[in-house]
């Protein structure tokens, strides 16, 4: 069975070395690139999830309070138009 991790010697080659030398570097420093690349566009990614994140929870928690204050504010003018209607009824009986 072949094993993945033994070399090939450099005879096995066909191409000579002054030719496949260049191309392995080459094609070396392309992948480095593209992993370079890749890498930092995947760190890029992850801020911008992150702000979405924090962004979507600042305006979850907006929301939540200003649904707060608005069933405060209404039963606020429940109990102020009760309070009016109280006032009607006793100013009607006198």
């Amino acid at each position: 069975m072949d094993r993945l991790d033994t070399t090939t010697p450099a005879s096995d080659f066909r191409t000579p070395p002054r030719i496949l030398i260049p191309k392995l570097v080459s094609s070396r420093d392309k992948w480095k690139v593209k992993a370079t690349d890749r890498k930092h566009r995947l760190h890029q990614e992850k801020i911008h999830s992150r702000d979405l994140s924090l962004s979507r929870q600042r305006w979850k928690d907006r929301a939540l309070a200003a649904e707060l204050k608005i069933q405060e504010l209404q039963l606020q003018l429940e109990r102020s138009q009760s309070d009016i209607a109280q006032l009607q009824d006793d100013l009607q009986k006198k």
